[in-house]
């Protein structure tokens, strides 16, 4: 929780201390890629190594197409099943709708992807553990972009992940990106 409220905070002072190119509104881009480090917390699981892509494409001035991708790794945890490493990768696709505020845009997103879990572990006993789940993908989020530049921002980005496995339900799980927007006008 520490690292979720370091992450927002340095997100806020970003979004209050930058100022735009000649201060005006700039245009979304027809196309942009997004690069940058994540976090995740899954119940009783935190997830400090991460990075995420995401690229998004405007419909229009005000909905664009978004897709993301991103790892997050724990190391050196310890859970019910032994110690080792946690990996969880992530995928989704969906719309995304934006709003200017002079030169920050801020947007709602939703979208419906995939995970892919996977478990290598020392159990208690000494015996290797290794185990991997699919599941589906809800993950609405909200994000802001500040411009840097006319092509170069930082965007900062927080989602709730609902993830949907078979055998024991569903993950309430969160996910706080930070990172640098290239656009392609």
């Amino acid at each position: 929780m520490k690292l979720f409220m370091h992450i927002a905070s340095c997100t806020a002072f970003i979004v209050v201390a930058s100022v735009s190119p000649a201060g005006q509104t700039l245009p979304e881009p027809d196309v942009d890629v997004a690069l940058g480090y994540q976090a995740l917390h899954i119940p009783g699981q935190t997830y400090p190594l991460g990075i995420a892509l995401s690229i998004s494409a405007g419909l229009n001035d005000t909905v664009r197409i978004v897709g993301e991708a991103g790892v997050s790794i724990a190391r050196n945890t310890v859970s019910t099943y032994g110690a080792g490493t946690l990996t969880l990768a992530y995928y989704g696709a969906g719309p995304r709708v934006g709003v200017s505020a002079g030169p920050v845009l801020f947007y709602g997103q939703l979208l419906g992807g995939g995970v892919r879990t996977h478990a290598d572990l020392v159990t208690t006993v000494g015996t290797r553990f290794i185990d991997g789940d699919n599941a589906f993908m809800l993950q609405p989020g909200a994000g802001v972009v500040v411009p840097l530049t006319r092509r170069i921002a930082a965007i900062g980005e927080g989602n709730y992940q609902r993830v949907f496995f078979k055998e024991y339900g569903g993950d309430n799980e969160t996910r706080v990106f930070v990172g640098v927007r290239a656009a392609f006008r």
